[in-house]
């Protein structure tokens, strides 16, 4: 039987929102919160989880913020009513429904509550690779390459290993007849089209 969180300090919620706007309304929540700090009363904790891509793109280095749940906020608050908590909290609802961008949450009218594994799931990742890029690499092991720099340029060659972490690759190419690794940054090579 699934346990229903009881403390309604930790009760989280999903918020559907534009797409795109997710950052824009976490930031119109908080400015919210300044022009009305009683809403602090049942609104504690909005979270958009993300984190950051990296990909090397012609020999630059580039980052972005990837959303993990794009469309989607999830906020800590009381939006039941204390003493009769099968009722919503109208000031509560309305205060974060009214946010520019909002379109409502998971349930519509009656809220669904995110469960305690699913909660502390999102948070283990968000804390995971808070501040930590994740680099994003385009290719495969087995996938075929030609080589765009380097000493081995214009040779063609299998991928034998994958290094995403230092954005490495280990290309198999053929020198002297013989199959030879050689290890290549991600932008030194582009995939061949199969024909």
């Amino acid at each position: 039987m699934e346990t229903i969180n009881t403390d309604v300090k930790n009760t989280w919620y999903t918020l559907k929102v534009l797409s795109n706007f997710e950052d824009k309304v976490k930031r119109l929540i908080e400015k919210q919160l300044e022009t009305e700090p009683q809403c602090k009363e049942f609104f504690h904790e909005a979270l958009m989880p993300s984190e950051i891509v990296t990909s090397v793109v012609k020999g630059k280095k580039k980052s972005r913020i990837r959303k993990l749940y794009p469309g989607y906020l999830f906020v800590r608050m009381n939006v039941f009513d204390e003493e009769n908590p099968e009722e919503l909290n109208a000031k509560a609802y309305y205060f974060i429904t009214s946010i520019n961008g909002v379109t409502g949450f998971i349930g519509g009218k009656s809220p669904v509550r995110l469960r305690n594994d699913e909660i502390e799931t999102i948070l283990l990742h968000v804390e995971k690779f808070q501040n930590k890029e994740t680099p994003k690499s385009y290719y495969e092991v087995g996938q075929n390459v030609s080589v765009l720099d380097g000493p081995f340029v214009g040779l063609q060659g299998a991928i034998g290993q994958v290094d995403p972490d230092h954005q490495k690759l280990k290309v198999l190419v053929s020198i002297f007849g013989r199959d030879t690794p050689v290890e290549l940054e991600n932008w030194q090579v582009e995939r061949v089209e199969e024909e």
